[in-house]
């Protein structure tokens, strides 16, 4: 071993390191060292580096100073939070506390040899913190000063704030911050943020792939990028395959619901995240191993808090039914007279165009009928008013596009009839479908039994529903009958901001209830203060129900989440879906009955995978006959066979890396409180009182160490937290990390060979000796990918054996005492032996874990310790 020691002035010194080679250049003689600080070798002249005991003969000789133990717990702790920072990015300015699984996510991104992934977590577990984590373990490496973000609309604010408060890391929104006419405006930005739909136009395309290179590009719910089931290239995937190879380093694709029991789509979307394994990817079935290479997958049913607690334990779901009135039977019975003959009118038409164009009218009608009498009424009305004003409407504007909420606007086609005399029909059914709503006992039952018990307890409401008119009918029927109450609401019509307002005001508790079309179904966060949802009407696409449950049923939430579904077996389509609905549970809680896992997580769980893969609503358009007993067969058929997608999805995606699969773990803000703890006998302050549960220390700073650290002020006595909201919310508080002042002057101190004199100690405790050694790997290039410390104990006669990362992150939390030093000569040789099967057993794990473009870098010894009884 040696030191560099640079003369005074010519710099800071390098640390010390490993000799391996020298040579003689131009008449100076230099040798290679490899430092342990940074793992770099360099060739340097042998007159600035010091020779000193390499650990293992410190270790043989069992040579210690005063306070030896703690120094070396110490050392030890200083370097380990760096590595875990470096590696999962946990440990930095951050406006959270992240759990395992998402440390997980991110250390595997960050120490992979090659970062693009397709990450998969279900829906509520925080992808969107994972991927601050991974941008800020690469910021710290030097390798993440671009990033890109492509999302739906809808969670573009969403991104920008998230990124901002937790991260710190400031993004701009494309189209809507800045409008770029040029390659030059993108370049200009290092943080972007841009909508899938806004950027999938050919000339946008372009724009941002002839742009600068991106560090790392992201792609938020990604299932919508994938190809049709024909192989269509949709302009979505256009614009990821375009993107795809313009990232300097990650390329992150993330999505809940990667399968959906659609192959040739996922093969897609695997192939955008990994072009070279497309032969591979094209035959998954005979080697659906090589997803783990490409998906990071995490399961509600299994991840826990940082004391292994399970965080997810399923959700309720009960079911209010209502018995429909006499009007409301009529109405639907005028309702489905009008439909058949205008599906008769569609079948029949002479051009086709005109005839789909009925028959996707009719459905949509279906559709609104079954949300409330006020949608279908004012769908109706308008279909009345064009026929009458001849006020022509484009075909182009008939599309069930994702968070359409206001289909009645665009369903009344033109002016011609569809069959002879419908406006007589349309005036009839209007007539009948006003008398329902005067008697409406789906909107009776929803107010009476479902609102006022659970607003009389106090709790906050979130209530779905498909259609704008239906969320207007409710939204008056509320402040009518619960005037005292705020009422805050979600919709297609809305900007951004006003959504992202409301969002707030009702997580804050400031609305008390919260009325959401599908526009709040994807992605929003509702969960700060609800934990219960009443589905006003239900969804023709049943996976949309997971959407809208994953608003409450999410990281954050602290309560069980209830679900409230409102169901009128009023007409064809309300009953075909209550069937469904039934089938579906049914056979969840069947299939979670046979595992050993929590049933009722399990039953959540399968029970959002079946509905994600049944096509209910493709079973209803066909339905336009509207018979029960031929549309239960379809169900039916197509429960087994969203069973046998599920169980396909299953055999692929259990070969996903998963929280399964640790890649290591157990340092975390309680270290970094230790850390200040222990150090303050080597450092010019003192430690006066703990509060907040541990959460907070009180220091007093001595002469050296006063007016020298600006977030501290000219204060003395300075409380240090770990606790980022108590921080945020007391500003006498410092909120303490790895990339504050103080801690790295700390952490600095700990290579300060004068203070830190040695590095190996002897403690009390069980009989054994662990040497610690700094390992890294690289890639191809030389750069590093990871580094970790590597505890290997020696008990007993027992052979040497890895110390697993929590049981080493537990023994740097307390303080150690010095023991005796004196070691008899006559130990020596078998501690020789000792050393030399530690450093062997370090050799072979650092071989193990190497492979799949990870090289060995580095294998130093770092730091013993000894136990004596």
């Amino acid at each position: 071993m040696v030191d560099h020691v640079p003369p005074a002035g010519y710099g800071p010194s390098l640390g010390s390191g490993i000799v391996f080679g020298s040579r003689k250049l131009a008449g100076y003689f230099q040798v290679l060292v490899q430092f342990a600080e940074t793992g770099e070798s360099r060739w340097i002249d042998w007159r600035l580096l010091s020779v000193r005991k390499g650990l293992p003969v410190t270790i043989v000789a069992g040579e210690s100073t005063s306070e030896g133990a703690e120094k070396v717990r110490l050392k030890v702790l200083a370097k380990a939070l760096e590595i875990w920072n470096a590696n999962t990015g946990a440990l930095g300015r951050l406006d959270i506390d992240p759990l395992p699984h998402q440390i997980d996510v991110a250390r595997r991104v960050v120490t992979s040899a090659q970062p693009r992934w397709l990450i998969a977590d279900d829906v509520g577990l925080g992808k969107t913190v994972e991927v601050g984590l991974i941008l800020h373990a690469l910021t710290q490496r030097n390798q993440c000063r671009r990033v890109l973000v492509v999302c739906p609309s809808p969670l573009t604010r969403q991104w920008k704030e998230e990124m901002r408060t937790k991260f710190g890391r400031r993004f701009e929104i494309c189209g809507r911050d800045f409008h770029p006419e040029g390659t030059e405006d993108l370049r200009a930005r290092d943080n972007v943020i841009v909508s899938v739909d806004y950027a999938k136009r050919i000339e946008r395309i372009a724009l941002f792939a002839t742009s600068e290179k991106w560090d790392v590009i992201i792609f938020d719910e990604a299932h919508r990028l994938g190809r049709s089931e024909s192989g269509e290239r949709t302009e979505r995937y256009a614009l990821a395959e375009a993107l795809k190879t313009r990232t300097n380093h990650s390329l992150l694709l993330l999505t809940a619901t990667p399968h959906q029991g659609k192959s040739r789509r996922f093969q897609a979307l695997l192939e955008l995240v990994r072009p070279d394994l497309k032969r591979q990817i094209r035959t998954l079935e005979m080697n659906p191993e090589i997803v783990e290479d490409i998906i990071i997958r995490n399961r509600k049913t299994e991840v826990s808090d940082a004391e292994g607690r399970l965080i997810f334990r399923g959700h309720d779901t009960r079911r209010h039914m209502v018995t429909p009135t006499s009007a409301m039977m009529d109405a639907d019975r005028a309702l489905q007279a009008y439909l058949r003959e205008g599906y008769r009118a569609g079948s029949n038409a002479q051009n086709e165009a005109i005839g789909r164009a009925i028959g996707f009218v009719m459905t949509t009608y279906r559709k609104l009928a079954s949300s409330s009498v006020a949608a279908i009424e004012a769908a109706l009305e308008r279909r009345l008013d064009r026929i009458l004003s001849k006020d022509p409407v484009s075909l182009g504007a008939l599309e069930d596009e994702d968070g359409n909420d206001d289909l009645a606007e665009n369903t009344a086609l033109d002016g011609a009839s569809f069959f002879e005399d419908e406006p007589a029909h349309v005036r009839s059914v209007l007539e009948f479908v006003r008398r329902a709503r005067r008697d409406d006992a789906k909107l009776a039952t929803f107010r009476d039994d479902v609102m006022r018990p659970l607003l009389k307890e106090g709790r906050s409401l979130l209530i779905f529903t498909e259609y704008r008119a239906t969320q207007l009918y409710l939204e008056n029927t509320i402040r009518d009958t619960f005037p005292e109450i705020s009422v805050g609401q979600i919709n297609g019509s809305m900007s951004l901001d006003d959504k992202m307002e409301n969002v707030r005001a009702f997580n804050r508790g400031e609305a008390q209830v919260m009325i959401s079309t599908e526009a709040g179904g994807e992605g929003l966060n509702l969960q700060k203060t609800c934990h219960v949802m009443v589905n006003y009407d239900l969804p023709w696409n049943p996976s949309r129900l997971v959407q809208r449950i994953g608003r409450l049923y999410r990281y954050g939430q602290t309560r069980r989440v209830q679900v409230v579904n409102l169901q009128a077996n009023d007409g064809f389509d309300n009953q075909a879906l209550g069937l469904m609905l039934d089938r579906v549970e049914t056979m969840a809680r069947e299939m979670a009955s046979v595992d050993a896992r929590d049933r009722d997580a399990m039953a959540s769980d399968i029970l959002g995978e079946l509905m994600a893969n049944i096509d209910m609503s493709e079973i209803l358009e066909r339905a336009t006959e509207m018979r029960l007993e031929q549309t239960e067969a379809e169900i039916a058929a197509a429960l087994e066979q969203a069973q046998r997608a599920r169980a396909a999805e299953q055999d692929i995606l259990k070969f996903a890396s998963s929280q399964q699969a640790h890649i290591g773990g157990g340092f975390d803000s309680r270290h970094i409180l230790s850390l200040v703890e222990g150090m303050a006998r080597f450092a010019d302050y003192t430690v006066r009182r703990w509060r907040h549960d541990g959460k907070t220390v009180e220091i007093e700073l001595g002469d050296s160490l006063y007016d020298i650290f600006p977030e501290f002020g000219r204060r003395r006595v300075i409380p240090l937290t770990t606790d980022s909201e108590r921080a945020l919310n007391d500003p006498t508080l410092v909120h303490i990390d790895l990339e504050q002042p103080f801690l790295r002057r700390l952490i600095d101190m700990t290579r300060d060979r004068e203070v830190f004199d040695t590095d190996f100690a002897v403690t009390k405790g069980e009989k054994g000796l662990m040497l610690i050694s700094q390992l890294r790997w690289q890639d191809f290039s030389g750069t590093l990918l990871e580094e970790e410390l590597l505890a290997v104990e020696m008990r007993g006669s027992s052979s040497a054996e890895e110390m697993i990362h929590n049981r080493l992150a537990g023994l740097l939390r307390s303080s150690l005492s010095t023991e005796d030093t004196c070691i008899p000569a006559t130990d020596r040789e078998a501690r020789r032996q000792l050393v030399k099967e530690a450093l062997q057993h370090g050799q072979i794990l650092l071989q193990r874990k190497s492979g799949k473009g990870r090289m060995p870098g580095t294998f130093l010894p770092f730091a013993a310790l000894e136990w004596k009884n």
